[in-house]
């Protein structure tokens, strides 16, 4: 479940669909519910039928990040890079620690994680962009 103040349109979510993690986009949200375009199928959903995506390097490299193998930049974690925007593992061992960095002077600390949909929310909240798959 994903609390319904998180759902912005354009994020990617994992609607309830029988058992298939089918991942959806969405399109519309109202006071209640979210508008989800999944395989051209447009639903509403309550947010108790929505789950997020996990961040992973294949979602990252999904919407355009690419690994860093600079170990300035990576220092003892791992860091992936669009642009003027960096996501960094703190350490690589714990994928809880996120740093994002917004050309060099916006920073936020995450300590618990994040999943795809979050992600799109800090990017957009820092660049004022939305953050699309390529």
């Amino acid at each position: 479940m994903i609390p319904l103040k998180e759902l912005h349109v354009g994020n990617w979510v994992i609607p309830a669909s029988e058992g298939n993690n089918i991942e959806g986009q969405i399109e519309q949200v109202d006071n209640e519910q979210a508008y989800v375009n999944a395989m051209n199928n447009l639903f509403w959903y309550n947010p108790d039928e929505l789950d997020p995506i996990p961040l992973t390097e294949e979602q990252l490299a999904s919407f355009g990040f690419v690994k860093s193998d600079d170990p300035v930049i990576n220092g003892h974690g791992q860091a992936y890079i669009r642009g003027p925007f960096t996501l960094k593992y703190v350490d690589k061992n714990n994928k809880d620690h996120i740093s994002l960095t917004y050309m060099g002077d916006h920073s936020r600390e995450i300590t618990d994680g994040l999943y795809v949909h979050q992600l799109q929310n800090h990017y957009n909240g820092m660049t004022k962009i939305l953050l699309e798959k390529e």
